[in-house]
């Protein structure tokens, strides 16, 4: 049995590394974020998981996303902002900052949240009709 919770969002900056692509400098976008968590239906309760509990969770792990510099782990030694703003850099553990591995992310984070016995996949938006998805 699934359930879902649509339309969260956050807002970061993030590059990617394509040669010749404007993507390579620094952008931002305005994230949105769809979950679905599976998991065995409760007899006691009706219910897979509360939509209000994969909400506060969900909300949890994009707060740790929003308005952030998304960075991959191993070019954070390159990394170098200053001026008369505040940096809240993201690391991610993977190779690259593209919404595959920030849905990647997400998905593993909401998991570690929410725990067994639920499988979780992700949504994420990229704009509006861009999205990877990936599962946890």
């Amino acid at each position: 049995m699934r359930i879902g919770v649509e339309g969260l969002w956050f807002d970061a900056a993030h590059y990617t590394l394509e040669a010749g692509s404007k993507c390579m400098n620094l952008h931002g976008h305005t994230f949105r974020v769809d979950a679905v968590v599976e998991g065995p239906l409760d007899e006691e309760t009706g219910m897979v998981i509360d939509f209000a509990v994969v909400k506060k969770a969900l909300r949890e792990v994009l707060e740790e996303w929003d308005h952030s510099l998304i960075v991959p782990r191993r070019h954070l030694a390159e990394v170098k902002l200053q001026g008369p703003f505040t940096v809240k850099i993201k690391p991610i553990d993977h190779p690259h900052g593209t919404t595959e591995y920030i849905a990647l992310s997400i998905a593993r984070e909401l998991k570690k949240r929410l725990g067994k016995p639920y499988r979780v996949k992700v949504r994420v938006y990229e704009g509006i009709g861009k999205f990877a998805e990936a599962e946890a």
